[in-house]
């Protein structure tokens, strides 16, 4: 019997710890806007983005030393990166992000930010 509640534990311990994938150690590192830290690197084609000719990169941005925000950024597919309209999309916290995918997709669509209301 104890061997038995052993082996469980080995097992729940195992897929526990499976969960919580280590650091990355092979961001690069800048000064964003504001001064904040900018960790980031490019992701590589075909996660997520299945089109080679978008560049996509993910990263953190240091807000404080036990605070950061996590970021996907992706190129446009339409036009010159450097020109296109930038559109964020940002969330309470990553439980909302699974939840609200799953649920309000077709409900969501893209905002593009303009100077003059619209």
């Amino acid at each position: 019997m104890l061997s038995t509640i052993a082996a469980l534990l080995g097992v729940w311990a195992a897929g526990t710890s499976a969960q919580f994938v280590p650091s990355p150690t092979d961001l690069t590192t800048t000064i964003g806007y504001a001064g904040y830290q900018v960790r980031y690197k490019e992701v590589p084609t075909g996660i997520c983005e299945q089109s080679s000719n978008v560049k996509s990169y993910s990263g953190y941005v240091d807000v404080s030393n036990d605070t950061h925000i996590f970021f996907w950024f992706f190129e446009t597919r339409n036009g010159d990166p450097a020109s296109a309209p930038l559109t964020t999309w940002l969330v309470e916290s990553p439980y909302f992000i699974s939840r609200a995918v799953a649920m309000l997709t077709p409900l969501l669509g893209s905002m593009e930010v303009r100077e003059a209301a619209q």
